[in-house]
């Protein structure tokens, strides 16, 4: 018959404090280290291959400041994916490039932008809904996206304004939103890809070294069951495909229909000096009476 072991106390080596113990924390290790193993049993995932990509992942945060945790952020990103059933998908965590205290602009509104802000005019409108089709009134859309030279404006020390093309507006009776701003181009953050070991590791993964053209957006309201998060992208950008950051592609539910206008009278009609675009996109998300599975937008326009 065995001895019971003595209890320990914090002055033993030996000590552990049990009322501390997680079991979910011992169970999520014991997991990952699994997952580590069958890598390892089926791909030939070697310690060089972690160190090399913990590395990597360093000097890019290195480079922009940015959380480290947000940096690996795409490598996992889509296990932890809102949406599905219907409802617009969605990411976990505000994005790094947001700026906090946005100015509100009206409805139907403008971003702030720099007077002659190089590109093509873009309005972009659509309409916030429920799992049931109806209008969600008085919606907080957070909108903001890069210039045309790539950079977030408030992120880096260029004299550029800190909210230029960065705004947020509410939506009106009849949950629709209509901003313009200026058209995104795909771009190449040069603080990540001038980082030694970037270039060789997109073409590694068959990925461009640029991310695809995208707004970003943030949508709040009371009865949403949590905030929404995201990038809503174009049809037809060929550098989807090919996108720097995450291993999938961009979901067909995130890729916004983009119209340009050519015609002189529609052009003058809407005070611009040239072509402009118009994107249409429509957000469907889970409210606290929403049921489990949307009811298609066909069917309640």
């Amino acid at each position: 018959m065995s001895t019971p072991a003595t209890p320990t106390t914090p002055t033993d080596p030996s000590y552990v404090d049990h009322a501390l113990v997680s079991p979910r924390a011992v169970r999520l290790v014991e997991a990952f280290k699994d997952a580590l193993a069958r890598m390892h049993d089926e791909e030939g995932l070697t310690f060089d291959d972690l160190t090399a990509v913990a590395d990597l992942l360093q000097k890019v945060q290195t480079a922009t400041g940015a959380p480290l945790a947000l940096i690996a952020m795409p490598l996992y990103s889509e296990l932890f994916q809102g949406g599905g059933d219907g409802y617009t998908p969605c990411d976990d965590v505000e994005s790094p490039t947001v700026i906090p205290g946005s100015p509100r602009i009206d409805n139907p509104g403008t971003l702030p932008m720099r007077p002659e802000e190089p590109g093509t005019p873009l309005i972009a409108s659509g309409r916030v809904l429920d799992g049931h089709g109806r209008p969600l009134a008085g919606a907080k859309l957070e909108i903001y996206h890069a210039a045309n030279n790539g950079n977030y404006s408030g992120l880096y020390d260029d004299g550029v304004p800190t909210y230029n093309l960065r705004g947020h507006l509410f939506t009106d009776d009849d949950g629709r939103y209509t901003v313009t701003t200026i058209a995104p181009v795909p771009y190449a953050d040069e603080h990540v890809t001038s980082v030694g070991g970037v270039a060789e590791a997109a073409a590694a993964l068959g990925r461009s070294l640029y991310r695809p053209a995208h707004i970003h957006y943030e949508v709040h309201h009371p009865n949403l069951i949590a905030p929404w998060y995201g990038e809503i992208y174009f049809q037809g950008d060929p550098v989807i495909p090919v996108d720097f950051v995450g291993p999938n592609l961009a979901h067909p539910d995130l890729q916004a229909p983009t119209v340009l206008h050519n015609d002189p009278q529609d052009i003058a009609a809407n005070g611009f000096a040239g072509p402009y675009k118009t994107a249409e996109f429509d957000f469907i998300l889970k409210t606290r009476t929403s049921p489990d599975t949307a009811t298609p937008k066909e069917a309640v326009a």
